[in-house]
């Protein structure tokens, strides 16, 4: 802490503001109330005071909980805006001691987190040079980046901050590889104020090559029924992988801090490790830490607050994850291909199926194009926590139809389409006889602004199914058949049954 691990003359070392609370931090705005919390003396009183150019314009008391050590207040809500002083003031007896931050601010607060691909700093990315010198405009865009670190219990409190509050500049935001501040995270927040011209507030914890298991806490691995060990490849795990240590060390620490909202980008870890529990680890890590926030922030945090997920791109792997990748794109969305849904309330996703990086110098698993990433991202945060109405995800198919003597699938979608190229493969259709089924390509045939015909003459037997892009590398950057028409939202995968072929089919795939 800039203030708070400050040994002032006569302070308690005691007395300390928690480790996130410091100079430069964003607290969240109205209609939430911050909360300000730290470590004193057992049934000492503390005083919060919030200042402006000097003057106290709220103050908040409460007592240090003789059990914890620990005080907590929570804030009026506030007007987005400052910058204002925090003062916290501890008595016992005769004896003060104070601590301050300042140049604080009100605004929305993100958390982000996962694994190498939220890691990657803005150095890493396309056009670095240009996007780390593009800060000047955002100094009130603050961000912080929590240590790599992880615990067998849950923590009260960070144990390490990488990088405290700061405003954006190009050392900070281009600190090496992997390393500190998240580029997905940055340009994300970015978007977002460029949208809101009010302050954003980003919290980075992320660490590379890590499953979703060591970022879920205990009960909700529990509820899944994942078995406490299993195998995988080497490649893909370069971080810890048992189960709650990141979450006990990386995020519960954060759960008394009021948020707007929460982003993720993982899964590349799951691909062969416990690939099929994912779509139940996953909905289940957004339910629970839902409900830690909300109740670590005495309900300010809301309930529900807006979860929002990057659906894995496209990287070059060998035979034994060809169908692993295309499945944890699906499980991403709890299987049903688009989200919010039933299991997914309040969530967003940004495909990036399309967005390839074949000459990544990373490797192609790691692909440099995240300014395209966190424009889908914060498109899908602007209707979902900010109710603007427009269009964050691409057309999945409404209906389903088998035009009896034609040979023709036909797709209706719930969006107008946009056919950038016609593609022989990437739709699938699975021809089954006398339980035998396999996958077949259903080529592209006519199409309208919302409809879509399928050749699946190949097909001599029942077809019992459909898919799209169901393949690790379904096509080249940027150049998958099918967008939203304004050609910046790819159509997202899907597999979807064709039952009942004379009356077509209603898909699930589709609200």
């Amino acid at each position: 802490m800039r203030s708070g691990f400050r040994k002032l003359k006569g302070q308690d070392v005691g007395f300390r503001f928690a480790s996130y609370i410091d100079d430069y931090m964003v607290l969240q705005r109205e209609p939430a109330g911050a909360v300000i919390w730290g470590y004193g003396t057992p049934r000492a009183t503390v005083t919060v005071t919030l200042c402006r150019d000097q003057e106290p314009i709220m103050k908040k008391g409460t007592r240090v909980k003789a059990d914890s050590n620990t005080w907590t207040v929570v804030l009026d809500p506030m007007k987005p805006g400052g910058p204002y002083e925090v003062m916290a003031q501890q008595t016992l007896g005769r004896i003060n001691f104070t601590l301050r931050v300042h140049d604080v601010l009100f605004g929305d607060v993100w958390l982000c987190s996962g694994q190498s691909n939220m890691k990657m700093t803005v150095s890493q990315v396309f056009n670095a040079t240009g996007e780390l010198s593009n800060t000047a405009a955002y100094q009130s865009v603050r961000i912080l980046s929590v240590s790599s670190t992880q615990a067998q219990q849950e923590l009260e409190d960070l144990a390490k901050v990488d990088l405290r509050w700061s405003k954006p500049t190009s050392k900070n935001l281009g600190h090496g590889n992997f390393t500190y501040m998240s580029a997905v995270c940055w340009l994300f927040g970015r978007f977002l104020y460029d949208t809101l011209r009010y302050p954003v507030g980003l919290l980075s914890s992320s660490w590379s090559g890590t499953p979703i298991e060591a970022w879920s806490s205990r009960r909700s691995l529990e509820a899944c029924g994942v078995p406490r060990s299993g195998s995988m490849p080497s490649d893909l795990k370069i971080g810890p992988s048992a189960h709650s240590v990141l979450w006990n060390a990386m995020i519960h620490p954060l759960r008394n801090m009021t948020l707007k909202g929460v982003i993720w980008y993982q899964g590349e870890s799951n691909v062969n490790f416990n690939r099929d529990l994912y779509n139940c680890t996953f909905p289940l890590l957004i339910d629970d830490w839902r409900q830690t926030f909300h109740d670590g922030s005495q309900g300010q945090t809301e309930r529900l607050f807006p979860f929002g997920f990057v659906q894995l791109s496209s990287y070059l792997s060998g035979e034994a994850l060809h169908d692993g990748l295309p499945q944890i794109r699906w499980h991403q969305t709890a299987d049903f291909g688009y989200v919010p849904n039933q299991r997914m309330p309040n969530t967003f996703m940004a495909a990036a199926v399309d967005l390839c990086d074949r000459n990544s110098p990373f490797g192609s698993i790691h692909p440099r194009d995240k300014q395209t990433v966190a424009y889908r991202l914060h498109l899908g945060a602007r209707a979902l926590a900010y109710g603007e109405k427009l269009i964050f995800q691409g057309p999945l198919p409404q209906k389903i139809e088998l035009l009896a003597d034609t040979g023709l699938l036909n797709l209706t979608y719930s969006q107008p389409i946009k056919v950038q190229r016609r593609d022989d493969k990437i739709f699938e259709v699975s021809c089954c006889s006398d339980h035998q089924c396999k996958w077949l390509p259903a080529p592209m045939d006519t199409f309208s602004t919302q409809t879509l015909a399928l050749n699946i003459t190949s097909c001599h037997d029942t077809p019992a199914a459909l898919r799209y892009a169901w393949t690790p590398w379904p096509c080249e950057y940027k150049q998958c058949p099918l967008y939203h028409l304004t050609s910046t939202l790819p159509a997202p995968p899907f597999i979807a049954p064709i039952t009942n072929p004379s009356s077509g089919y209603h898909s699930r795939t589709a609200k």
